[in-house]
C-alpha cells in the first residue's frame, strides 16, 4: 500500500485557504475589480485575472470532489483545466471561487482528510502519496501562486492595493 501524506489539521487548512497570517487572502486580492480589469491582459500577459480565477476555481472544486465525494477523473490535457470565463460573469465567477473555498474549510471540518485522494488502482503519479487533506492543502497552495501572479496584475494595472488595503512591506 502506498503511504499517502498526512494532514488531519482542519483549523491549519482553513487558514492556510484564507492566506491568514501568511498572504492576504483571496477574497481581499479579488475586491474591488470591474468586468474590464478582469479581462485585460496587461503587457500582454498570456491570461487575464478572470482566467486565472476560473483555473483557480475549476482545480478548488476538482480537490473538493475528490474529498468529498471520490474521484471520478482527470483532465487529459492542461487547457481543460483553464475554462474559458464568461464576459459580464465577474461577479458570479469571483463568488463561485470563494464558495470553493469555504466548501474546502468545510470539507476540512468534516474530517476524514487521512484517507488517500485516489481510488486503490488509479494510478496518477504526482497524485500518488496524496491524502484528502493533502489535496485540499495542495488546491490552497497552488491558489496562492495564482494570486500573487494577479496581485502582479493589480500593480501592473495601477489597482494595488485593493479598496480594504493590503501590508505594504
Amino acid at each position: 500500500m502506498t503511504t499517502v501524506y498526512r494532514f488531519d489539521d482542519a483549523w491549519l487548512l482553513a487558514n492556510i485557504l484564507n492566506g491568514e497570517g501568511t498572504y492576504l487572502g483571496p477574497a481581499a486580492a479579488l475586491e474591488g475589480l470591474s468586468e474590464e480589469h478582469v479581462h485585460a491582459k496587461p503587457h500582454g500577459l498570456p491570461h487575464s485575472i478572470a482566467e486565472i480565477v476560473a483555473h483557480m476555481c475549476y482545480w478548488q472544486e476538482w480537490f473538493n470532489a475528490c474529498a468529498e465525494s471520490g474521484f471520478t477523473g482527470i483532465p487529459e490535457h492542461a487547457p481543460e483545466g483553464w475554462p474559458a470565463p464568461s464576459n459580464g460573469g465577474w461577479a458570479a465567477l469571483r463568488d463561485r471561487y470563494l464558495r470553493a473555498i469555504e466548501n474546502a474549510k468545510r470539507i476540512g471540518a468534516a474530517g476524514a482528510l487521512d484517507k488517500p485522494l485516489l481510488p486503490a488502482g488509479v494510478v496518477i503519479p504526482p497524485l500518488a502519496n496524496e491524502s484528502r487533506g493533502s489535496g485540499i492543502l495542495h488546491g490552497a497552495v497552488h491558489a496562492s501562486h495564482h494570486l500573487g501572479q494577479i496581485i502582479t496584475m493589480r500593480q501592473l494595472m495601477g489597482l494595488w492595493p485593493p479598496p480594504a488595503g493590503s501590508m505594504t512591506w
